[in-house]
């Protein structure tokens, strides 16, 4: 059995079909927009992120350069006097051991500069020093000049007990009269 539909009826129907897939269609349009937008929107987030990286591998690539330029330069100079002239490094001596008597509680008699000698394509700078400190102070001096930087080294070293009969009945620790030679290296200027 068919339906015997009238020719109003068929038109209105395939106006009604013909809008939907119109809207239909028009829906799948707005919603392929919208995608591309969105894909564009991210595509120019993703190369501005990649520019960035770019950049950051190009200064980390420097800062590294000048890293190892540092260190470097840092390892031909640990361990030297930093001064630039032999008199300079002889008071830069006398100031440290100042500070490490004063450190340890001691008295600083004396210090005097001996003349520098060249050893080994370095130039030799000594202070010989004279003071009264204790026994655990004079340890704690001697390891703090020792033990730190620039290297310093200590030679002709004198120490005599300087005891009272007082000190030595109730057992106290003596002070010492400690005379010794402090020593640093200068590095030779360069085309010297």
């Amino acid at each position: 059995m068919t339906l015997a539909l009238s020719p109003a009826f068929r038109r209105t129907l395939a106006l009604t079909i013909l809008a939907l897939l119109l809207l239909l269609g028009a829906s799948a349009v707005a919603w392929v927009a919208d995608e591309y937008s969105a894909a564009q929107g991210t595509a120019q987030e993703l190369q501005a992120a990649i520019e960035r990286r770019q950049q950051a591998e190009a200064k980390l690539a420097e800062l590294q350069a000048a890293l190892a330029a540092l260190k470097q330069h840092q390892a031909s100079t640990v361990g030297f006097l930093q001064s630039s002239t032999e008199s300079l490094a002889a008071a830069e001596l006398q100031s440290r051991i100042k500070s490490a008597v004063e450190g340890a509680h001691g008295e600083l008699r004396s210090t005097q500069i001996l003349p520098g000698r060249e050893e080994g394509g370095f130039h030799r700078v000594s202070i010989r020093g004279q003071i009264v400190v204790d026994m655990a102070a004079m340890q704690r001096m001697f390891y703090e000049l020792e033990a730190s930087a620039p290297f310093l080294f200590l030679d002709n070293v004198e120490i005599r007990a300087r005891a009272t009969s007082r000190q030595r009945v109730q057992g106290e620790n003596p002070q010492l009269d400690v005379r010794f030679d402090l020593s640093g290296y200068l590095r030779r200027a360069t085309g010297a």
